[in-house]
Order: structure tokens, then C-alpha cells, then sequence
């Protein structure tokens, strides 16, 4: 369980611990373990609450005073991507504001926050390989040749000469193949659950992307901003050394997922991932508010020093 302030405006209260009962009392949250006290926070400091503990369970008074304060209360399944929230029919003038301000937003400022990402995700991938003797010095000349909205696909480009150099010849990126393929998909499914997570909670609507486009698809804009996280993942299941490992084992889930408390180099200073993904989704709706390409996201930085 914790609390977490990104900002002066967003205090965001995370539930973590399996088994407890939340109520309210005078205006606090009070969270109870086995008819015992264990956190108690004021209402009124409260903008979203986020479950992804297993056994939680909550009184009806409190869930109808997050709808008169206009708290949103975001529900994560096993996978812990939210499956449902909780809100005021009154709605919340934040969350329509930031809503508001994501569907205004013009094509050319989408186009070129784009950029940024595809940039910072060949960064990334350059980073990775530089870590295992690849000076990867073409990937310098597909950074500096990405622009707006990427038209010239510079990000495929550079995914046809990553994968092969990262995993070997013979490797083929393939959702539906088990393998290394697996591993990267259960790395990719945390650090979009955790993408998922802070969109909602900072009140942006997930379907809607900034290049993805995919009515099946509720979380384009998870999707989105996720792209220069893949590789820290990539380069976790390199130190794994998985092999020739086809499942993967319940060791390899928890390596794999001690991946979101690892610390990242963000605004100088060093960030878990979990705090990392909250800077990087409010960067993206100052972008937002403010009509600027301002989204932000950790540096790589080199491990073995």
C-alpha cells in the first residue's frame, strides 16, 4: 500500500495490501487490516484512489462520499489493469477539464509528441546495444532522421535491425510465440498496467491515442507513451539469460516484475518505474493544458556503472 504526490495538485492514494477493508470516518479514509488501523488519510487531500490489492473490500458510506467529493476509485484485476472506476454522476471538473484538453488537442502537437517518443524509444534501443558491443552507430542517423509523427516509420526501421542484434539472427519479434517472446510480453504487460493505471488516474481517456488507432483497443493512449519503456524491459530479460526457456516460471515473473521498484534516472534524480510512468503521464497532460510538447521520460543509463 502507499501514497504517492506527483504534484501539487495530484495526490494519488495507492492500495497495494491484499485483504484489508476501507471505510470512512470524519472525513478520512481509514483503511483496516484484521479490525486493525493501518493508514488513515483526510478526504479532502485525496484526488484518486487506486485498488490492485487482492481481498479488498469497502463500505457503501465511503463509496458514496468519493462520489460527493468527486474522488474517482479505479479497480485493478488480476492483471492489474484497471477494470472498472467509480464516479461521480456529477462528475469531476478536473477529470472533465483533462479530458477536455486531451480532445482538443491539435494533430500538429500530437504529430509532435510523437516524435519525442519514437526518439527516446531509438535512444533506448541504441542504449541496450551499446550495453552488449554493438556502437549501434547507425541508430545515431535514425534518431536525428525521426520527425513529426514519424512519417518515414523510422521506428520499424529501427526494429528490423534491433531485434536481431539483441537476441540473434534467427530471433523474429512474434506476439503468439513463447520463448524469449513470452518473457517480453509479461514485461510489457506491467509497464502498460502501470501506463493504464495513471491515465485514468490523472483523468485522461485511454482509447483515445496519440498515434495508435484501434477501436478494439481501450488503451491507445497506454500504448503510446509505453514505447520508450520497452526497452529497460528488454534489456531486463537480456540479463535474465533465459536461453532456451520456453515457460515462464514463477521465478521468472517475480525477476521480471522486481522490474517496476527498479530506480531510473528522471529529472535527476533516481525514480522507480512506477514513479517514472506518473512524471511521464503528467508531463503528457501539461503537453496537454499548456499546447507544448513538454512529455517527458527517464534517461537509459549504463547498469554496469
Amino acid at each position: 500500500m502507499g501514497m504517492y504526490s506527483t504534484h501539487k495538485d495530484m495526490n494519488i492514494i495507492e492500495i497495494r495490501k491484499n485483504d484489508v477493508f476501507l471505510s470512512v470516518s470524519r472525513g478520512f479514509l481509514v483503511v483496516k487490516s484484521n479490525n486493525e488501523e493501518v493508514r488513515k488519510e483526510p478526504l479532502a487531500d485525496i484526488d484518486t484512489i487506486i485498488v490492485s490489492g487482492f481481498g479488498i473490500s469497502y463500505s457503501h458510506n465511503l463509496c458514496i462520499r468519493l462520489c460527493e467529493m468527486n474522488i474517482p476509485l479505479i479497480l485493478c484485476g488480476t492483471n492489474y489493469v484497471p477494470a472498472g472506476y467509480l464516479i461521480s454522476h456529477c462528475s469531476n471538473y478536473e477529470f472533465t477539464g483533462r479530458m477536455n484538453v486531451q480532445l482538443d488537442a491539435s494533430e500538429p502537437l500530437k504529430k509532435r509528441i510523437w516524435q519525442s517518443i519514437i526518439k527516446k524509444k531509438v535512444k533506448h534501443q541504441r542504449c541496450v546495444l551499446l550495453e552488449n558491443g554493438d556502437h549501434a552507430r547507425d541508430f545515431i542517423k535514425l534518431i536525428e532522421k525521426v520527425r513529426s509523427g514519424d512519417p518515414d516509420n523510422i521506428e520499424a526501421q529501427a526494429a528490423v535491425r534491433y531485434w536481431k542484434r539483441v537476441f540473434g539472427k534467427s530471433f523474429k519479434r512474434d506476439f503468439d510465440e513463447p520463448g524469449i517472446n513470452a518473457f517480453l510480453n509479461f514485461g510489457y504487460a506491467i509497464i502498460r498496467s502501470c501506463a493504464i493505471r495513471y491515465c485514468i488516474a490523472f483523468g485522461l481517456l485511454p482509447s483515445i491515442g496519440l498515434h495508435h488507432h484501434n477501436k478494439l483497443n481501450p488503451y491507445c493512449l497506454a500504448d503510446d507513451i509505453i514505447e520508450p519503456y520497452r526497452p529497460y524491459v528488454d534489456r531486463k530479460i537480456l540479463t535474465m539469460h533465459v536461453g532456451n526457456e520456453v515457460v515462464i516460471k514463477p521465478l521468472h515473473k517475480k525477476e521480471i516484475a522486481d522490474l517496476y521498484n527498479e530506480r531510473f534516472i528522471m529529472d535527476g534524480k533516481r525514480l522507480t518505474l512506477d514513479h517514472c510512468m506518473k512524471q511521464t503521464v503528467l508531463s503528457l497532460v501539461q503537453s496537454f493544458k499548456e499546447k507544448k510538447n513538454k512529455i517527458q521520460f527517464p534517461e537509459f543509463y549504463d547498469k554496469r556503472s
